[in-house]
């Protein structure tokens, strides 16, 4: 499975993604031939928009569907949920050990972290505890902030020491 294929946007992503777009969502048929959504049933389509609407994302009015304030707030956790590219060659140095304990209320943003570094090129020694390359960068230090999980997170230096 490729990068891409796993790390794929579920159908409410790209509902809420499509419908903030800026694109004519006037009728609910031109959402349905949007190419993206060519793989996804028109029942699939109708029952994801009426999750959205029950959770009081979207609303349906006679212009067509748009996104309310509760949706836009969700979209913001969608992108701060998106992952960075890695800024590490291949086969760097390991020189940083990663520590964190996310509470289980938090697993969404614990799994995110696990594949963000993952996606550094980090190994993991066990559970919560990794070691890969570093220093981390900053705007991934940034996101830890804006996802407030940054005081879960510890950071080591590995440094030789001459004897």
């Amino acid at each position: 499975m490729s990068y891409k294929e796993q790390y794929a946007e579920n159908l409410t992503d790209l509902l809420i993604a499509t419908l903030t777009s800026g694109r004519n969502v006037r009728l609910f048929h031109k959402i349905l031939h949007e190419r993206k959504f060519g793989r996804y049933k028109k029942e699939s389509v109708r029952v994801a928009l009426s999750r959205l609407h029950k959770k009081g994302y979207v609303n349906n009015s006679n212009l067509g569907w748009s996104v309310t304030n509760k949706g836009k707030k969700y979209i913001g956790g969608i992108r701060l949920l998106g992952y960075i590219t890695s800024p590490f060659q291949k086969n760097p140095p390991v020189n940083t050990i990663i520590s964190f304990d996310i509470p289980e209320q938090d697993r969404t943003f614990r799994n995110w972290l696990r594949n963000q570094i993952k996606i550094f090129g980090y190994k993991m020694l066990q559970q919560s505890l990794w070691i890969g390359p570093g220093p981390l960068p900053s705007l991934f230090l940034k996101r830890l902030e804006d996802l407030n999980i940054r005081k879960y997170i510890k950071t080591f230096k590995i440094m030789k020491r001459n004897n």
